[in-house]
C-alpha cells in the first residue's frame, strides 16, 4: 500500500488534502523524500524477551500504559525476519543526536515526554536518552498495531526500531521515580484522506485518552508540563488529532504543553563548568503552546467510513509475505484487519 500511494514521494511533497500523501500533523514533509530503508536480516527474540527489553517494572506508575501489541507480533517470526534497516533512517540518526544533547544538558524536572516521531526514530530517541542521561528514564511503548507486507502504515519499521535501539531500563528500585518518556508512531493515522481499498491491511490506530495518563495522574506524580516532540515545527503546527482531547484536559488542569522539534533539541547546550541542568523552564517558555478545541479526525465519520468496516473493528486473516520467512498473521483485540483498522 505504501508503494502504491507513495510512488512519487518527491513530487508529492507539496500536496495536501488529497489522497496521495500520508499527511499527519506530526510527520515532517521532509521525511517523505527519504527512501524507505532496504531490508536486512534480523535475529528476532521471542515476545517475552523483547518485552523484557522494553517493559518497565510494575513499580513504575507509567507501566500500565505500556502496549505489547507490536511486540507480540514477533512470535510467529520463528527467530529471524527480513525487516527495514532502520539504522539508515536519517530521522533516526537525528533523533539519536537530539537525545544525546538533551541527556548532556540534563532533563527538565516534573516533565512528561511524548515522542511523536516515525516509530523507529522514537525508539532511537528513547534508547539514547535512557543510556546517556544521568536521570533514570521510563520508556513507555504505545505502538498498537501489527506489521504486514500490505499494511497501510510501516509497523515493520517501528518493530525494527524496537529491535535495533533497545533502552536501558531503570532498576525496580528507581522505576517509580524515573522520567516518563512515551514513544508514539507518527504514522499511526497517516493516509487519512485515502480509501485504503480492499487489498490493504489497515493497521492504523488511535490513542484514546485512556491510553495516556489523565491530569489527576500527572498531578499525583508531580508532572507540571508535557513536552511534545515532533520532527519539524515548520510542518507540525498542531498536535496529532487523537491527542487533542488529552492535551485540552491537561491544559485545563494547569499542566503546560510545549511543542518542540528535533532541531530545537539538537541545540541544547552541554553543561558549562559542571552546571547541571540548564534552565529548562526558561528555554521552554517561548515554546508554550495553547491547545484549542478543534474538529479532528476522531470526530470525522468520513474517516471511519473510508476505513472499511469501521476504524477499530478487529478482524482479519493470516497471510505469508512472499519475500519473508515468517507469518505475521493478524491479531485480536484492538488490531486491524481486512476492512478494519487498529484501535
Amino acid at each position: 500500500m505504501r508503494a502504491r500511494l507513495g510512488i512519487l514521494p518527491v513530487a508529492l511533497v507539496g500536496v495536501t488534502g488529497c489522497g496521495l500523501r500520508p499527511w499527519t500533523p506530526s510527520v515532517s514533509v521532509a521525511f517523505w523524500s527519504e527512501d524507505v530503508p532496504s531490508l536486512r536480516e534480523y535475529a528476532v527474540p521471542s515476545s517475552t524477551e523483547l518485552a523484557g527489553r522494553w517493559q518497565i517494572a510494575p513499580e513504575s506508575p507509567w507501566a500500565r500504559y505500556h502496549k505489547g501489541t507490536l511486540i507480540a507480533s514477533v512470535d510467529p517470526m520463528a527467530g529471524r525476519a527480513a525487516l527495514p534497516d532502520v539504522r539508515r533512517l536519517e530521522v533516526a540518526a537525528r533523533a539519536d543526536a537530539a537525545a544525546a544533547h538533551v541527556a548532556a544538558a540534563g532533563l527538565p524536572a516534573d516533565t512528561l515526554w511524548l515522542l511523536d516521531l516515525r516509530g523507529a526514530a522514537s525508539a532511537a530517541f528513547a534508547s539514547r536518552l535512557s543510556r546517556d542521561a544521568r536521570e533514570p528514564i521510563a520508556p513507555v511503548v504505545t505502538f498498537n498495531n501489527w506489521p504486514a507486507h500490505d499494511g497501510l502504515v510501516p509497523a515493520d519499521e517501528t518493530l525494527a526500531g524496537l529491535l535495533t535501539f533497545p533502552p536501558r531500563l531503570p532498576p525496580p528500585e528507581t522505576a517509580a521515580h524515573a522520567h516518563p518518556v512515551f514513544l508514539l508512531d507518527s504514522w499511526r493515522l497517516a493516509y487519512r484522506f485515502d480509501d485504503p481499498g480492499d487489498d490493504a491491511f489497515d493497521n492504523r490506530y488511535m490513542l484514546m485518552p485512556s491510553d495516556l495518563p489523565d491530569a489527576e495522574t500527572l498531578r499525583a506524580q508531580g508532572v507540571t508540563r508535557v513536552v511534545y516532540v515532533v520532527e519539524d515545527l515548520d510542518d507540525a503546527e498542531v498536535e496529532e488529532d487523537d491527542l487533542n482531547a488529552s492535551f485540552r484536559a491537561w491544559q485545563a488542569a494547569g499542566i503546560g504543553i510545549f511543542i518542540v522539534d528535533l532541531a530545537f533539541l539538537e541545540t541544547v547546550p552541554p553543561p558549562v563548568n559542571g552546571a547541571w541542568p540548564i534552565d529548562w523552564a526558561g528555554r521552554l517558555s517561548s515554546r508554550g503552546y495553547w491547545v484549542r478545541e478543534r474538529y479532528t479526525l476522531v470526530d470525522d465519520p468520513r474517516f471511519y467510513a473510508r476505513a472499511r468496516g469501521g476504524f477499530g473493528l478487529a478482524f482479519g486473516r493470516p497471510f505469508i509475505h512472499p519475500g519473508y520467512r515468517w507469518v505475521p498473521g493478524t491479531g485480536g483485540g484492538s488490531l486491524g484487519g481486512r476492512g478494519g483498522s487498529g484501535g
